[in-house]
């Protein structure tokens, strides 16, 4: 049988693929074995050994995240985390508290039946904040495991703080979540249309695909990512041209299980027992005067406060660029490329909605997720969105003509001072096997250090999931799954020249509780993007 595969934009043969690798690692052409074409068959262009290593780091990550994973079974609800039998409290009470202390309050869970719970894992969200200055701020949580944690805050402003801890799931609805999300496809199903002269059919296609069909693979060696269609009759592969999918909202979990996960047992506050705190400056405590935010500062969490609907963050300042001057003047001669999902669709529609001289074009698609051009031709300003590629859930049969994962994207742009790449990747992966979204935050890693080679100048800015209402859907859409992806998002680009817009941080401290939060908000992490790019 022979195999025809894409090798630097060209189809040849995998044997000759074979050889070619061949030359390049060893100085000579010789002909491969079956065993050395499965391995390029399998792992794409790249050698065995480096498809090893990648997948090795892939394991490392998912292991590391897997070990703080409880492994827990319950008979009955009785034995899990009960929010109203909980405690929280403050570690070490004092007499005075100053703008800029650590305050750390401590939770210990127990179970509906008043029994201290011996291990970890309950995802707890925790916030403080003043109604009266309309401010709040995330606090950092460390899991003993032994059922005792430990909720790390910064008071950053002056008046009364109150502190509110959530138990957003116990620890057995999360090791029931995390075992669910990694040992199947089965929250999506796509389908995928081909089309030939006048002549149409669709056929199912995803990452998992019946193997004992012909199919046709859609295969991204370089990033050893692959996606699967049933190959219709009398149809070729490469008149795949529009996809669509949706959520099939099944279930891998026990009726036991998902009684922890309807609407009355998610987000309940724990019971504080202790009065707001008095807080004032101390010896001029927080007046500190900070450089403006740039790149390369790193991801925190907390890393900053909002009061009256203004961002603060906590190592840097912030500018505000409120009217159209100022983000015409910050944007001028600039290239923009956005690419994720709904959340940076937001900023696309900003930009639209603020800057009157930004023409948007016609690029003849249908559907929000289209591509979305925008340009401003006195002022040299080019602005562009694009999804961010599969997995990507969308309802209603999008094109494929120019579908390409944001690393693609990324080898694709040359770079200069001149241009700004965006990107956001979450909420569209929590349907699926949690390596998906380590493998493509790897790649998209990669393609940043090649990037940063040939343009270190170019500004990149990564922007984190938001929480969301957390109303419905928890198996496959609950911010757990985010929780998951932010602390993956902090192994893979630590060290990089990039700027971060935590959305996860400023949802919670804003208390959005809403996947696309409204545009006071909006107008912030535009902010923290303005920043970055024109100081």
């Amino acid at each position: 049988m022979s195999f025809l595969l894409s090798y630097k934009g060209s189809l040849i043969s995998l044997a000759a693929i074979c050889l070619l690798i061949s030359f390049k690692y060893y100085g000579n052409l010789k002909k491969c074995s079956d065993q050395e074409m499965r391995i390029v068959l399998i792992n794409g262009t790249t050698s065995g050994k480096t498809s090893e290593k990648f997948k090795k780091q892939i394991n490392e990550i998912f292991h590391h995240i897997d070990q703080k994973m409880p492994k827990v079974t319950f008979d009955h609800k009785d034995n899990t985390t009960s929010a109203k039998k909980s405690r929280v409290f403050i570690k070490n009470p004092s007499n005075r508290y100053c703008v800029g202390d650590q305050l750390t309050v401590q939770v210990d869970a127990y179970d509906y039946l008043g029994k201290r719970k011996t291990y970890g894992g309950d995802y707890l969200r925790a916030r403080i904040y003043s109604p009266d200055k309309g401010a709040g701020s995330s606090g950092r949580i460390e899991d003993f495991n032994n059922g005792s944690y430990r909720i790390n805050f910064t008071l950053f402003w002056e008046g009364n703080i109150s502190v509110s801890v959530y138990l957003m799931h116990p620890s057995e609805a999360v090791a029931a979540l995390w075992r669910s999300r990694n040992s199947w496809y089965g929250n999506v199903e796509y389908l995928g249309k081909f089309t030939s002269e006048d002549k149409e059919v669709e056929t199912k296609c995803g990452f998992n695909v019946d193997q004992s069909e012909e199919l046709c693979e859609y295969s991204n060696h370089e990033d050893d990512e692959y996606f699967y269609c049933v190959k219709p009759q009398n149809f070729s592969c490469h008149s795949f041209t529009e996809f669509k999918n949706w959520k099939t909202l099944k279930t891998q979990l026990s009726d036991l299980e998902n009684s922890l996960l309807n609407r009355s047992n998610v987000r309940m506050e724990i019971p504080v027992h202790f009065q707001a705190l008095d807080v004032v400056f101390c010896n001029a405590s927080g007046s500190e005067k900070k450089e403006s935010c740039t790149t390369g500062m790193g991801l925190e969490y907390p890393s900053g406060y909002v009061m009256n609907e203004t961002w603060y963050p906590k190592g840097c300042t912030m500018r505000t660029y409120h009217s159209m001057e100022e983000l015409n003047k910050c944007m001028k001669g600039k290239f923009f490329y956005m690419f994720g999902d709904s959340t940076m669709h937001q900023w696309m529609a900003y930009f639209e909605n603020k800057l009157k001289t930004l023409k948007l074009l016609n690029v003849y698609e249908g559907g929000w997720a289209q591509k979305h051009i925008a340009v401003d031709i006195e002022r040299n300003i080019h602005v562009i969105w694009k999804r961010h590629g599969r997995p990507f859930v969308n309802l209603q049969f999008i094109s494929l003509r120019e579908e390409r994962s944001i690393p693609r994207e990324i080898d694709l742009i040359g770079g200069n001072q001149y241009t700004v790449i965006a990107l956001n990747i979450g909420v569209h992966f929590r349907l699926f096997p949690v390596h998906h979204y380590i493998e493509r935050l790897l790649n998209v890693r990669r393609a940043l250090e090649r990037l940063f080679l040939r343009s270190p100048k170019t500004k990149v800015i990564i922007k984190t999931e938001n929480t969301s209402d957390m109303s419905n859907e928890y198996e496959g859409m609950s911010d757990f799954h985010a929780y998951v992806h932010y602390a993956i998002m902090e192994i893979i680009f630590r060290g990089l020249n990039v700027g971060f817009v935590n959305g996860w941080d400023m949802t919670t401290a804003f208390n959005t509780n809403r996947i696309h939060p409204l545009e006071p908000y909006i107008r912030n992490e535009i902010n923290m993007l303005m920043t970055y790019i024109c100081t």
